[in-house]
């Protein structure tokens, strides 16, 4: 924990790649689990420095909005309100969500999930945070035995074009944006999670990012 008192915090609001999943069949000394080192979020805040705090609020299998009656820690926006009054007063949210949803069992068209961003976007600025980087997720691959994902078949087509819709819902709402696909890409071990290297890509980019926001 950061406790310079004058730290902006950052929350990373994401999925399992936020968390820090190791791609299935790549098991780190027995980790399902990076160590914060590894993650994303830990590279960037070693990258920040003291004067920001990166506070990791990835959980797997999250969505924005859809629901699964049986595990309804996954529907993400019931508990955001508690996530950012725990961590509040909150410099900037990143929101890293989208590929869950794509899930067939779902059935939510592209368009439905950008409306569940927008819903997410109006839920933080009720908080009073000015400051929203929207990341768009990269498009699975196939894994080394040539299949998606779990539930993830249709999910190529459906991210694909996540980032014209969700730069516009972005844009819509004066947040920053990042589409992680132009720089990053998942692991053919399961094709749906990040090696060490990609989370180490993905922090620079974001770092330099978020520089770009303080300065304006």
């Amino acid at each position: 924990m950061n406790i310079s008192d004058n730290a902006k915090t950052i929350v990373c609001y994401g999925d399992s790649n936020t968390w820090g999943s190791v791609p299935r069949g790549g098991e780190v000394q027995g980790r399902t689990r990076y160590p914060r080192s590894v993650r994303w979020t830990g590279v960037l805040q070693k990258l920040l420095g003291e004067n920001y705090e990166i506070r990791n609020e990835g959980t797997s299998a999250r969505t924005f909005v859809a629901k699964e009656e049986d595990k309804p820690e996954r529907t993400g926006i019931t508990h955001l309100p508690s996530i950012l009054k725990t961590n509040a007063p909150v410099d900037l949210v990143i929101i890293a969500l989208g590929t869950n949803d794509t899930k067939g069992r779902y059935e939510l068209t592209t368009e439905m999930i950008a409306n569940h961003l927008e819903q997410t976007i109006q839920l933080i600025k009720k908080e009073d945070i000015k400051n929203i980087l929207v990341l768009c997720p990269p498009i699975p691959v196939l894994n080394s035995v040539g299949k998606f994902y779990e539930d993830f078949e249709n999910s190529v087509e459906k991210i694909s074009k996540f980032p014209k819709l969700f730069q516009k819902v972005a844009d819509k709402y004066n947040c920053s944006f990042v589409n992680a696909g132009d720089y990053i890409v998942a692991s053919n071990k399961d094709g749906l999670h990040f090696d060490p290297e990609t989370h180490t890509k993905l922090a620079e980019i974001l770092k330099d990012k978020i520089l770009q926001i303080y300065k304006t």
